[in-house]
């Protein structure tokens, strides 16, 4: 007997699965209900996607720098 019921349990799991991952859908009104199974691929697609690229490039950014009386440029300039 608890062979019977633990089957119908995992039955009734298997069944919750498939409608959360939407491998079935569920449609009900006044007396009827329908069961519709949509198929599932697994796998890879080729997508455009947005991808952050590192390039060099010239930006102007404060830095701190040293000054040296009668000099032109600052000490640590490069």
């Amino acid at each position: 007997m608890r062979t019977l019921l633990m089957l119908v349990l995992l039955l009734i799991l298997v069944g919750l699965l498939l409608v959360y991952f939407g491998v079935i859908s569920v449609h009900g009104d006044e007396s009827n209900l329908t069961l519709q199974r949509h198929d599932v691929e697994l796998g890879t697609s080729a997508r455009n996607v947005e991808v952050p690229v590192v390039r060099m490039e010239n930006r102007q950014v404060a830095v701190p720098s040293v000054g040296v009386a009668n000099e032109a440029a600052p000490a640590n300039a490069q």
